[in-house]
């Protein structure tokens, strides 16, 4: 049988041992009493034993805690001990996602704690550059760096490893980030104008079309309008007050338990809690959907209901969409573009920006802002003819 491996003189005790691997690089073992053996490879026999060096020196100064533990099972714990009770759960759902789908198999999530250097993280995310796009590199990097300055402050370890991670350029990335979808002028008329559509019966041709429509015109997040309940409309006042969200959630409660469920939270971020004025179209798009839910004697509390008076999945709200869509001949948009036309077509308008920001429940008009306002070139020469 071939020996795939050299093994060096035997060396002193407490130095660890260092292999020359088939492949040309080094493999360095280290075995130190309460720690999980620490392994390196490196492309010199120089360059092993100094990290070997290193792993006892930072557990002479203990720097490292003297115990068995990966940084998965670190995150994993910090994860259900500190995160999930401080957390909605949608939101908890991607933390965890991003754990379990772009560290956990990966030689970081495989390392001792305290031993991860800035190096192996920057290689991780490096990695990332051709496969994944900006915002999920930034999701992996706040993880990591929120886990481990938790781990900071409780004295687990002596430093963050992701002090020294830089993220990489957004230009840099293989994967670009999709700029925002608007519904076409055209493509919303058609929309507003379906929801007078009826069969030969009478009944309504398209179920939810006044729902779409609503959302068109007060910039509702699908899952604020699903949540959306008759006690918070005021039809006499024209407005509606936005104070709770539906959200499909992870279903939790040990191993048998599987699948997901909708759940109704409070908004996104408090800034979400709100009042929005009605124009007409909305109001008359509300004004359908009480007629509807009366005509099939309907009892319910949501404004969105299914015919038997629950609230409607969001996965099949987004499904009739598309279907609709392609009835009406529209081109296909997912159906958060109809907030982004809301907000565009006010900045459009000339309304300011603050105000979009508060109409659609930013935490900051900064998001408006990066998320709306772009200078195209009409701007630019309308802006530039002004100084002459």
């Amino acid at each position: 049988m071939e020996n795939n491996s050299t093994k060096s003189p035997r060396r002193p005790k407490g130095m660890g041992s260092i292999q020359k691997k088939s492949n040309g690089s080094y493999l360095g073992k280290l075995r130190i009493t309460g720690y999980d053996t620490f392994y390196y490879t490196g492309k010199t026999e120089k360059e092993v034993q100094k990290k070997l060096n290193e792993f006892k020196s930072m557990t002479e100064r203990e720097e490292i805690i003297p115990r068995k533990q990966t940084v998965n099972s670190y995150i994993t714990n910090w994860l259900t001990t500190v995160k999930k009770p401080s957390m909605k759960p949608a939101s908890y759902d991607r933390l965890e996602r991003t754990f379990e789908k772009q560290i956990k198999d990966t030689r970081v999530g495989r390392s001792q704690l305290g031993t991860l250097s800035s190096m192996e993280i920057q290689t991780l995310l490096n990695s990332y550059t051709k496969t994944l796009s900006y915002s999920t590199i930034k999701k992996v990097h706040g993880l990591l760096n929120s886990c481990f300055r938790y781990a900071v402050a409780v004295r687990d370890i002596s430093y963050n490893p992701v002090d020294g991670v830089f993220l990489p350029k957004e230009e840099n990335l293989t994967i670009r980030t999709k700029s925002i979808q608007i519904m076409p002028e055209s493509d919303l008329q058609r929309l507003e104008e379906s929801v007078n559509s009826t069969y030969s019966n009478g009944q309504p041709r398209y179920q939810y079309a006044a729902a779409y429509v609503l959302i068109a015109n007060t910039g509702l997040r699908s899952g604020e309008a699903l949540a959306l309940t008759w006690d918070k409309v005021n039809l006499f006042a024209r407005t509606i007050t936005v104070s709770q969200n539906a959200s499909r959630v992870k279903r939790r409660g040990g191993e048998s338990i599987k699948g997901s469920e909708q759940i109704i939270t409070t908004t996104k971020t408090k800034s979400g809690i709100r009042q929005i004025p009605l124009n007409q179209k909305a109001l008359s798009a509300l004004e359908q959907l009480k007629r509807q839910q009366e005509c099939k004697h309907i009892q319910t509390d949501f404004v969105i209901a299914t015919s038997n008076g629950n609230m409607v999945v969001q996965n099949s709200f987004y499904r009739i969409f598309q279907n609709m869509q392609k009835s009406l001949g529209i081109t296909p948009i997912p159906i958060h573009a109809l907030r982004h036309t809301f907000a565009s077509n006010l900045i459009n308008a000339g309304v300011d920006i603050k105000v979009v920001s508060q109409l659609l429940g930013h935490s900051s008009v900064k998001i408006t802002y990066d998320t709306y306002v772009h200078t195209d070139l009409s701007r630019a020469f309308s802006a530039v003819t002004k100084l002459e």
